[in-house]
């Protein structure tokens, strides 16, 4: 009887870990070797270092936090349940009248994810290339946001010369050309103002 507990306790211990593993190389996509254990330590030393490392792997990864944050506050949503309990407290009418609504959107639901299996997979290769573009792609990136700054910088440049030009040539023109024309308006006052005089100089002689 001891035996089959002992096998038990292992096996179930054995499945932990290897689903620690399997999280671990989906988020991190390799997996510590250093990290695993041997069967050989007792059965409260591979729980501890599998606690241990699952508080690593949340250490590392925010998705791994949220599920386990997840998990503390709804607990339920983890557990598996049989088909004829349903986690719901409506009745079998309210239940159907909902499916009922929704009846339209499955056969578009099951056309979209049967053309998933249709989307073509790149090659590894494909993938390969990308990563190694990624510094390339930075620098460009880099590269253009510094010639944004440039391009921003001599708007304001440009901005500043329009504004002067206006100001110093086309409002001072337009001063001088007033000033200008105040003076002929004189002018023309004071020939008009000798030529009525000589006018009325004439008449009396």
């Amino acid at each position: 009887m001891e035996n089959t507990f002992d096998k038990t306790a292992v096996d179930t211990i054995d499945l932990l870990e290897a689903r620690l593993r399997r999280i671990e190389y989906a988020v991190c996509g390799q997996v510590n070797e250093s990290a695993l254990s041997s069967n050989k330590t007792s059965a409260a030393q591979r729980l501890a270092a599998l606690e241990h490392s699952l508080h690593q792997l949340a250490s590392k990864s925010r998705v791994v936090q949220e599920l386990l944050r997840l998990h503390s506050r709804h607990p339920d949503l983890f557990q598996s349940l049989r088909s004829n309990d349903l986690p719901t407290t409506l009745d079998t009418e309210s239940l159907l009248s909902i499916i009922m609504a929704s009846a339209s959107a499955y056969p578009a639901t099951a056309s979209r994810l049967t053309s998933i299996l249709d989307v073509p997979v790149p090659p590894a290769e494909l993938s390969a290339q990308l990563i190694d573009l990624q510094p390339r792609i930075a620098k460009v990136e880099a590269l253009q946001a510094a010639q944004n700054a440039d391009i921003a910088q001599l708007r304001e440049r440009s901005a500043a010369v329009i504004q002067r030009w206006y100001t110093m040539d086309i409002l001072r023109a337009g001063e001088s050309w007033a000033e200008l024309e105040g003076r002929v308006e004189q002018v023309e006052q004071k020939v008009r103002r000798t030529a009525l005089a000589k006018r009325l100089d004439d008449d009396m002689v």
